[in-house]
């Protein structure tokens, strides 16, 4: 009988668990670093850049590199 309440309690406290953890995750449209891809390949596409690919894409790099560091939180793909 206290295995089965058990099991409950702890099917609940999992349920609350997913729940508080997804609060904590900001969505996807409010990330920087995913709309700093976004605009990059929108302009590599495009041929806005006047600068060579290989250049471009070591700047792209090192931005993304010092977004993952301002980065805290992480995101809910949902």
């Amino acid at each position: 009988m206290r295995l089965i309440k058990l099991l409950r309690l702890y099917r609940q406290a999992s349920k609350l668990h997913k729940i508080m953890e997804e609060a904590s995750m900001k969505k996807m449209w409010r990330s920087k670093t995913i709309w700093f891809q976004i605009f990059s390949v929108a302009a590599a596409v495009s041929g806005m850049l006047p600068i060579p690919a290989d250049i471009a894409a070591a700047i792209v790099g090192v931005i993304n590199v010092g977004l993952r560091f301002v980065t805290t939180e992480p995101v809910s793909v949902a």
